[in-house]
């Protein structure tokens, strides 16, 4: 269920409940869910400003999501009402950053996110500048996006691995696995007895190339080196096409979280 109030402005503003779809088994939000969100509101937004994917692509670009950042400070649980803000900022011709916030209904920050998209020629594969395909008045900055990504450290040493083929279910618009399923594939290669105890709090995300259906992929992940709740993830193709996403992330234990108490006394 979700209600949208909008106008033609740089600050997009919709409210939602969260579906029994997108939780987890302690009845809280996915994590997988959070990216989904993310991706629904920034397309709804684009459309509104007319720089949709849809309209790009009748010339022959769409956009590519090429870098996360996102804090979580509580997990939303099922059928709670939250509102999802996102505003966006093009930056230096380059890259279009989108901020997201989630809020409860008291106004609490939730989930906060920052994202770094580029538009690619849909023939030749690469990005090309925001001028080609936005006008002057689409590409003025209004809001002001700090550029706060930090740099992730590649895997070197990988202690948790598993393998995936691509399906055509984890295809997107544009014809290449969705940003919400190289997030899914990154965490599932830590071990259940990890997964069932802990929540990220902290998501780093770097995308670097795509990989087409039926293809092996391999997740990597090594804890870091100064933190026992820190992982660094790798995605790579395992039939030569190298690294495909890094990502690092920092864990929190579930007491830490509120589970609704109907799910905690199933425990």
């Amino acid at each position: 269920m979700m209600k949208s109030t909008h106008a033609m402005t740089d600050i997009f503003t919709r409210t939602l409940k969260v579906r029994l779809s997108e939780v987890d088994p302690w009845a809280l939000l996915k994590v997988q869910s959070i990216f989904d969100w993310f991706q629904d509101i920034g397309c709804e937004h684009a459309a509104e400003l007319g720089i949709s994917a849809a309209e790009l692509l009748v010339r022959n670009y769409t956009w590519v999501l090429l870098k996360y950042q996102v804090r979580v400070t509580r997990y939303p649980s099922w059928n709670e009402e939250v509102t999802l803000t996102s505003w966006r900022a093009p930056l230096n011709d380059l890259y279009d950053l989108r901020e997201f916030r989630v809020t409860d209904a008291s106004g609490e920050t939730l989930i906060t996110g920052n994202s770094a998209w580029v538009i690619m020629d849909f023939n030749t594969r690469k990005p090309t500048r925001l001028s080609r395909c936005l006008t002057q008045a689409q590409r003025s900055e209004k809001g002001l996006i700090p550029d706060s990504f930090e740099r992730i450290l590649p895997v070197k040493n990988p202690q948790h691995t598993t393998d995936f083929r691509v399906r055509i279910s984890d295809l997107d618009f544009n014809r290449h696995v969705n940003n919400s399923i190289y997030i899914g594939w990154a965490l599932e290669a830590l071990p259940e007895s990890f997964l069932s105890r802990h929540l990220p709090t902290e998501l780093e995300v770097r995308f670097v190339r795509e990989i087409a259906r039926g293809r092996a992929v391999l997740s990597e992940a090594q804890r870091e080196d100064t933190s026992e709740r820190a992982f660094l993830h790798r995605i790579s193709g395992k039939d030569g096409e190298g690294e495909l996403m890094r990502m690092r992330t920092v864990w929190q234990p579930m007491e830490r979280f509120d589970i609704p108490s109907q799910i905690r006394s199933l425990g």
